[in-house]
């Protein structure tokens, strides 16, 4: 292995051949420390393992630099790990909030029903514009036939919880009459402009 900047070898094969090659390399100058058995000459035996141990060297080199790039890949291992949790959470905030969303803009939605509703009832009321004087003419027509709750006994002296004819300060506190004072303000104030 005498390229460590392979890019397409994976780290996993790279290490376990540098490990097979300093493992024989190794075994190979363990070999020729051992005299006995061997018949070259001491110069030639020299020189072998002088290039064995520059080999072994050289591996260990390659090794080192291995162990680094081991480690920043575990580094950018656990950097793409943090960075897919982030993801998640991030998909689960959004999820959320999306829900949120949803849920106010169902709520909105209500809201602008519910003010369709009212507002088509107004517009009803307002078109119907009924002429306060004939209201408050057909009352008066009608108290005159109102009739006394069943058994009641004027002379017994039992109050009834209400009499049965509007009394006067019920009829001056109601709609109708406000309506009509307040329409009789406005007529007086035009009385007075055209003056």
């Amino acid at each position: 292995m005498d390229d460590l900047d392979a890019q397409n070898i994976p780290l996993v094969t790279l290490a376990n051949d540098l490990l097979a090659e300093y493992n024989h390399s190794l075994r190979s100058l363990l070999g020729l420390l051992d005299t006995e058995g061997n018949r070259n000459t001491a110069a030639e035996a020299s020189q072998s393992r002088l290039e064995a141990t520059k080999k072994i060297v050289k591996l260990d080199e390659n090794l080192q630099r291995l162990y680094g790039e081991i480690v920043q890949h575990q580094k950018r291992q656990e950097e793409i790990r943090q960075t897919q949790l982030l993801s998640i959470e991030s998909g689960k905030a959004k999820l959320r909030f999306i829900s949120g969303m949803l849920d106010a803009k169902s709520q909105l939605e209500q809201v602008v029903a519910d003010t369709e509703k009212k507002l088509a009832s107004a517009r009803v009321a307002k078109r119907a514009d009924p002429k306060v004087s004939e209201i408050i003419e057909y009352a008066r027509k009608l108290s005159k036939f109102t009739m006394a709750p069943p058994n009641y006994d004027p002379n017994s002296g039992a109050v009834p919880p209400e009499p049965p004819y509007p009394v006067l300060v019920a009829m001056r506190a109601g709609v109708l009459s406000r309506y009509r004072v307040k329409n009789g303000a406005k007529a007086d104030e035009v009385d007075v402009v055209d003056l």
